[in-house]
């Protein structure tokens, strides 16, 4: 269904005043695309904060066959290292 907008843009035309059928077509078209940005961000909003992060199984038991310890030995400096003031 046509709105006012419209019928009046097709008005200009049959009356031969083309530039104002131009402007009143892009007003409208700009206003669409406004009206569908502004429910698209609302709708991603809504995506964003419904989804929910997966649940991940942690286990309790833990296996001591794989808990080596690898530890190094402490280094020794090569050189004595003196304070300076």
């Amino acid at each position: 269904m046509a709105n006012d907008n419209i019928k009046d843009s097709i008005n200009a035309l049959n009356t031969g005043d083309s530039s104002a059928f131009k402007n009143m077509i892009q007003q409208e078209l700009l206003s669409r695309a406004k009206e569908s940005i502004s429910t698209q961000r609302i709708v991603a909003g809504q995506t964003f904060f419904d989804d929910q992060e997966p649940e991940i199984a942690v286990s309790d038991e833990v296996d001591d066959s794989q808990m080596e310890l690898q530890l190094e030995p402490e280094e020794t400096p090569d050189e004595e290292i003196q304070a300076t003031v």
